[in-house]
């Protein structure tokens, strides 16, 4: 299951081009694991990068598993990390945020783990903007910390803090972070 994601757009490709990706593992440890990605425009120019972090989950108990040696022996690692710097998987949520709205997770935001789609995510994400932002970052972080399940009812927060927005999502009553998104 997808934990975090951080991608970085140096050019938007426009409509119909091609797109070529590469990706690879890159690192596993005790109980996560990362990927990372390139993405290549028909010239063969970096148009994205992209880093990922991954938990094994046990589908009987819904808890994270310990990923073995010999799972991660199935992959050809690479040790090629796409961002220089080092990333930090846990966003934190600022305390002075602004709660926007309310979502109830709807059947047609379900994936096939039975929880909200990392998709719509960004969609929530997006409605919680104010209308004079203009929708175009170079930047995006997502940290996943608990899954959204069918009917559950999120509190959308925002805050706009020194040149990126944040966006959190957390419980009706706001005791559990369901996730963290930073643009930038």
């Amino acid at each position: 299951m997808l934990l975090y994601w951080k991608i970085r757009f140096f050019k938007r490709p426009s409509w119909n081009t091609e797109i070529t990706v590469k990706t690879w593992a890159r690192e596993f440890a005790r109980v996560s694991s990362f990927r990372d990605f390139e993405a290549y425009d028909e010239e063969g120019k970096i148009v994205a990068i992209a880093t990922t972090e991954w938990v094994l989950i046990d589908n009987q108990k819904g808890t994270i598993g310990k990923i073995t040696e010999e799972m991660a022996a199935r992959y050809e690692m690479d040790s090629k990390t796409v961002f220089e710097e080092k990333i930090v998987s846990k966003l934190k949520t600022p305390e002075n945020m602004k709660q926007v709205y309310e979502y109830t997770a709807k059947r047609r935001d379900i994936d096939v783990n039975h929880h909200v789609n990392n998709g719509i995510y960004l969609e929530l994400a997006y409605d919680a903007f104010p209308n004079n932002i203009k929708i175009k970052f170079d930047n995006l972080e997502i940290y996943y910390k608990k899954q959204i399940k069918l009917g559950e009812t999120v509190s959308i927060f925002y805050l706009n803090e020194e040149n990126s927005h944040i966006v959190c999502i957390k419980s009706k009553d706001e005791r559990t972070i369901h996730a963290v998104l930073k643009f930038f």
